[in-house]
């Protein structure tokens, strides 16, 4: 998807952009980790976060305000944007971190679907992701409230949020009614895409989805 020009906004429009953390050291070696148990970024994704901070440096409409999730992952992403964009430090927004994955923390993909089988969350959007976890209802509206909830403190500016491929399709799912039959693939957002939703008063709009044309030099 491609973006309409900035100049012809409404006043009121409000951009949100969801951007999924750099590589990681989990999504390399293929593990489900959440806040417990992500090691962070490789040197591979140290460098797709300085080439979406020069990219967004680049765009017209920069961000006025920088929040992460408080996982790791997004952390060190967060970092390397605030200093490329010549931002305040990250703003830790904890609703913003990925789904809860309860006792699968910290498990291989392989491992959790041996033991748990498939995530459904067409199916069984009420069934946690494993013991102690979250349910896709849950996650789905939290992931909702909390972009709903920056509209009201950031109306007609631009904020920039470093989060998850699964918070990003949450997102998706709560404010569009946009489900996809995956939840979970490591491919889709990308790392470092840029995931536009903008608000105009009269509702939401996915302006650009899964963007990472930065990263195609890089490969």
């Amino acid at each position: 998807m491609t973006r309409t020009a900035h100049e012809h906004d409404h006043p009121s429009t409000t951009r949100v952009l969801l951007v999924r953390h750099a590589q990681s050291h989990a999504s390399v070696k293929k593990l489900i980790a959440g806040v417990r148990s992500c090691p962070g970024l490789t040197e591979r994704g140290r460098e797709q976060a300085a080439r979406l901070s020069a990219r967004l440096a680049a765009e017209p409409a920069r961000p006025h305000a920088l929040l992460t999730s408080p996982v790791s992952r997004a952390r060190e992403t967060a970092e390397i944007l605030a200093g490329g964009l010549e931002l305040a430090e990250p703003v830790v927004e904890t609703q913003a971190r990925e789904l809860d994955f309860g006792a699968a923390d910290g498990l291989s993909i392989d491992e959790y679907q041996r033991v748990h089988g498939a995530f459904d969350m067409t199916a069984h959007p009420d069934r946690p992701f494993a013991p102690g976890g979250e349910t896709w209802n849950r996650f789905r509206g939290r992931a909702g409230r909390v972009v709903e909830g920056l509209v009201s403190r950031h109306r007609g500016r631009t904020v920039l949020v470093v989060c998850h491929a699964g918070f990003i399709v949450a997102v998706m799912s709560a404010l569009l009614d946009v489900v996809p039959p995956v939840l979970f693939t490591d491919a889709t957002p990308a790392a470092t895409s840029i995931n536009e939703f903008v608000h105009d008063g009269s509702g939401w709009r996915l302006l650009r989805f899964d963007d990472a044309s930065h990263l195609e030099t890089a490969a």
